[in-house]
């Protein structure tokens, strides 16, 4: 079958998959006319988009680029393999060795597996559940494979014969659920691949495809109140290619490309009803980051790949660091965007790095150095007030505790005599004589941190936790910084 071909059976595949599962939702992508589509589309609705986006895209909630990561993996009876193209594993590592990841792979349970000679179709089930107190996780998957060589013969024994494997056929349906702190989803999401060049003959992996999903969010809002949506999503390949050498720390540091999205968001204010229709694309940047444009909008918002954070290109930055230009105090991010610093920017370094020199140093030795942080435009340039360093990679971090997170959320409440604050009105962390609490921050005290919430200011908690002996739902605070929302409020005394 030639590849033109291939890509049309795969994509009315997908559409006719899609018309099963969502004729019992009452939605699809063509079951609303145009009267009943609103034009007017709030922040609100970009916001939710970008959300709904930025997590059906993403690895840790079970979005495409981890259906990506499970396409392309020999199965067998008893579990997983990832196919010997993908620098990562032929390193040695193994799904499992990610343990402070939240996409859950390497830690499959209920796993059941068939095959089927006739049809060439391998299919697995299994379920992923990830239960931390900062994200939860419950995920039911059934995948199928065709795996096929240079002849187009099927390969029945994908984990014996993987150096046979040339093109996979992959279908990939997933049901579940994510909480955080910041949101609550539901979901369905279908993912038709079809995948090219996966033996070590080809440098680049090829991929067509189509991504189907339907599910309701709840975001929580730093004023306490909560944006729902529900939706339907169709999302297509363009001309997506993953580059196998950059792609050693994971698939979506290689992924470039740009994906077209169409979109059917539903509100439901006091019981009026309305829908709108969105569309868009999301241009991949090959480090593990992507940007999302609206068609008919200009804001354009920046999605990481592997926790689908979304951040707004307007105020903050993120991204794997190429080159720094010491004489113009500048840096160049993979995606092309230039950031620059003045002597009012706060720097923190992590991982060994102490300076920009240091920065320098790692970049002009190959080593993959990661920065973020926040600021504005000047001038038509991006000063950033905030930047921050690590060196960056799966398995750069020598701390494999799963215990230990970060975390960003607006605190909800303090308890001052018990030494905790509350993060999103549902997780409790402890503060003791240990806690690092950053002087850079505007509060340096709980105390002050209560006394600024009594005064209706907006405070954000940023930093690490880790697990406690209180149990799962009171942690530690090993670091954290407190800083005030509001732009006229400073440090207390």
């Amino acid at each position: 079958m030639e590849l033109s071909n291939k890509r049309s059976f795969h994509r009315l595949a997908a559409a006719a998959l899609l018309l099963l599962f969502t004729v019992a939702s009452g939605c699809t992508l063509d079951s609303i006319s145009d009267e009943d589509i609103s034009d007017e589309v709030t922040n609100e609705d970009l916001e939710a988009a970008s959300q709904i986006l930025g997590e059906s895209l993403s690895a840790d909630n079970s979005g495409v680029i981890l259906s990506l990561n499970d396409a392309l993996t020999s199965v067998s009876s008893d579990g997983f393999t990832a196919t010997q193209s993908i620098g990562t594993f032929q390193k040695g590592k193994s799904p499992s060795a990610t343990v402070l990841d939240d996409d859950g792979r390497g830690r499959e349970s209920n796993y059941s597996y068939t095959y089927d000679p006739e049809t060439g179709i391998h299919t697995v089930s299994f379920n992923r559940i990830i239960d931390n107190p900062l994200f939860m996780k419950e995920v039911s998957d059934t995948l199928e494979y065709i795996f096929r060589d240079s002849n187009g013969e099927f390969v029945e024994e994908p984990r014996a014969e993987k150096n046979r494997i040339e093109s996979i056929d992959f279908h990939g349906y997933r049901t579940g659920t994510v909480e955080t702190p910041k949101r609550n989803s539901s979901f369905t999401r279908i993912d038709t691949f079809f995948i090219d060049g996966v033996s070590d003959a080809s440098a680049i992996l090829q991929i067509d495809g189509v991504h189907n999903g339907n599910g309701s969010m709840e975001i929580n809002k730093p004023n306490g109140d909560f944006l729902i949506r529900n939706y339907s999503l169709e999302i297509n390949f363009l001309n997506i290619e993953i580059d196998k050498q950059l792609a050693e720390d994971g698939l979506e540091q290689g992924v470039t490309g740009t994906l077209s999205w169409e979109m059917i968001i539903d509100k439901n204010n006091n019981g009026s009803e309305s829908s709108k229709t969105m569309r868009g694309t999301v241009e991949m940047n090959g480090d593990g980051t992507a940007l999302l444009r609206f068609r008919d909008y200009i804001k354009v918002f920046q999605v990481n790949l592997d926790d689908g954070d979304v951040k707004d290109r307007d105020r903050e930055y993120e991204g794997r660091v190429i080159s720094v230009n010491e004489e113009n105090r500048s840096i160049t991010l993979r995606s092309g965007r230039q950031i620059f610093f003045n002597d009012d920017t706060e720097f923190d370094f992590d991982d060994g790095l102490s300076s920009m020199q240091e920065v320098k140093e790692a970049v002009d030795a190959g080593r993959r150095v990661w920065s973020e942080g926040e600021g504005s435009f000047r001038d038509g340039r991006f000063l950033a007030t905030e930047a921050e360093f690590e060196l960056h990679g799966r398995f750069d971090d020598d701390d494999e505790d799963d215990d230990r997170r970060d975390f960003e959320q607006f605190v909800t409440g303090v308890n001052v005599s018990q030494g905790t604050f509350e993060l999103a009105g549902r997780v409790i962390i402890q503060v003791d004589e240990n806690t690092e609490i950053d002087d850079d921050g505007d509060y340096t005290t709980l105390q002050q941190v209560a006394d600024a919430l009594d005064r209706g200011i907006r405070v954000e908690a940023e930093g690490e936790v880790e697990r406690n002996v209180h149990g799962s739902t009171r942690l530690r605070a090993v670091e954290v910084k407190f800083e005030s929302d509001d732009d006229d409020d400073g440090d207390d005394d």
